[in-house]
C-alpha cells in the first residue's frame, strides 16, 4: 500500500511509514535515557544486533521501552522481586556488560535483558544487605537508642517551654528564644 506525505506529497509504502514511527519512538526513548547511560546504552543496544545486520528501529524501541520504567523508578524487577537500583548501579552493570562483550564472554546477539537484570539485581541485593548490616551494627552499638533519647529530651524541653509560657512564668519572646535553643520554630509554641 502506498501513501502520500502531507508535507511534500511524496509517495512511499506503509512499511516505511511504520518504520518512521518506530524510529521516532526509539529516538524519543534514547533521548529519555539518563545522561550517564547514553554512550553505554548505545553499546548495549548493539549487543542485540545480529552480526552484519542493522537493528530494526521497532526492535530498538521495544528493547528501550522495556527498561525505561525501571530506570525512571530507580528500581530493578527480577522474578517478581523489586529492589532499589539508582542510575549509578545501572551504569556499572552496563559497563560490566560492555566489558564482557569486549572480552568475548557473551553470546551475541542478546535475546533479552535477562543477564543485565541479573547483574543489576545482584548489585542491588548486595547494597540492601550492606544497608541492613549497617542498621544492625548501629542497633548493637545502641546508637539508635542514643538518637531516640536525644529526641525525647528535645520533646521534654519543648513541653517545659510550652508549660512555662501557658502558666505565665515566661513571656512570648523568652519562650521563642528557648525554642530556638532547642531547634524548634516559634510556631511550636502554639501547637
Amino acid at each position: 500500500m502506498r501513501i502520500t506525505c502531507p508535507s511534500c506529497c511524496a509517495t512511499f509504502s506503509l512499511d516505511v511509514a511504520l518504520q518512521m514511527d518506530a524510529s521516532r519512538s526509539a529516538l524519543l526513548h534514547a533521548l529519555h535515557m539518563p545522561a550517564p547511560l547514553a554512550g553505554l546504552w548505545a553499546q548495549y543496544l548493539g549487543m542485540f544486533r545480529a552480526k552484519g545486520r542493522a537493528l530494526a528501529h521497532d526492535r530498538a524501541d521495544r528493547i528501550m521501552a522495556e527498561l525505561v520504567p525501571m530506570l525512571d523508578a530507580g528500581t530493578v524487577t527480577r522474578n517478581g522481586n523489586v529492589r532499589q537500583a539508582p542510575i549509578d548501579l545501572w551504569r556499572t552493570a552496563l559497563e560490566q556488560m560492555v566489558d564482557l562483550r569486549n572480552n568475548d564472554k557473551l553470546t551475541l546477539p542478546l535475546k533479552s535483558h535477562g543477564y543485565l537484570l541479573e547483574i543489576v539485581f545482584a548489585a542491588a541485593e548486595r547494597g540492601a544487605a550492606k544497608a541492613e548490616q549497617a542498621v544492625e551494627v548501629s542497633r548493637q552499638k545502641g546508637q539508635h537508642r542514643a538518637a531516640a533519647d536525644e529526641r525525647m529530651q528535645r520533646v521534654e524541653k519543648l513541653s517545659q517551654v510550652r508549660g512555662d509560657f501557658r502558666l505565665g512564668l515566661i513571656d512570648r519572646a523568652k519562650a521563642e528564644l528557648r525554642l530556638a535553643e532547642i531547634d524548634f520554630p516559634p510556631e511550636a509554641l502554639d501547637a
